[in-house]
């Protein structure tokens, strides 16, 4: 065993190979505000640079299938609720990162911790938006000829992916203990 917990194993030639434990639920717990950090920062960087770089009303067209565009989103996912008061949103946010976090503290698995940590992060950073804007900042137009997906920002990738890797491991799993037979 090497002193940062791999196992060492020799292979044919001579040649080491190191095998990486799983991660433990203690440091997925210590690595949580950091990727809640992370995400809630990147996005909101990545939507700085994009409205900036890109100006409101203005598409730019990076390659085939993918625009860079400055458009703000009232609603939530897909628009849906645009009519809703901003105040009413930004509570629904932080009540549900309140839940998230909540669930965050209490998870046995790791992988639910990185999952709930990035869709805490990606929640506040639409939260800031709409604190600070009224409406959410999507940057990424997404198409396939004339049929184009809702614009989006990293923010709702955070959430999409942290919510994935929920359903994705399913019902919670504890963390994998060393048989001790």
């Amino acid at each position: 065993r090497l002193h940062d917990g791999r196992y060492e194993r020799r292979k044919d030639g001579g040649r080491k190979c190191t095998i990486q434990r799983p991660m433990t639920l203690s440091a997925a717990k210590r690595l949580a505000p950091v990727l809640i950090l992370v995400s809630f920062g990147l996005d909101q960087l990545s939507k700085t640079w994009a409205h900036s770089f890109v100006g409101s009303g203005n598409v730019i067209a990076v390659f085939p299938g993918f625009n860079l565009v400055a458009i703000t989103n009232s609603g939530v996912a897909f628009g849906l609720a645009g009519e809703a008061a901003p105040v009413i949103l930004i509570a629904i946010g932080v009540l549900l990162s309140g839940l998230l976090g909540i669930w965050l503290i209490r998870t046995r698995s790791p992988i639910h911790a990185l999952g709930l940590s990035l869709a805490i992060g990606g929640a506040l950073g639409n939260v800031a938006d709409r604190l600070m804007f009224g409406a959410v900042r999507d940057f990424i137009d997404l198409y396939w000829d004339t049929l184009h997906w809702p614009s989006f920002n990293l923010a709702d990738v955070a959430i999409v992916v942290g919510l994935g890797l929920l359903v994705l491991v399913g019902e919670e799993q504890p963390e994998n203990r060393p048989d001790m037979n």
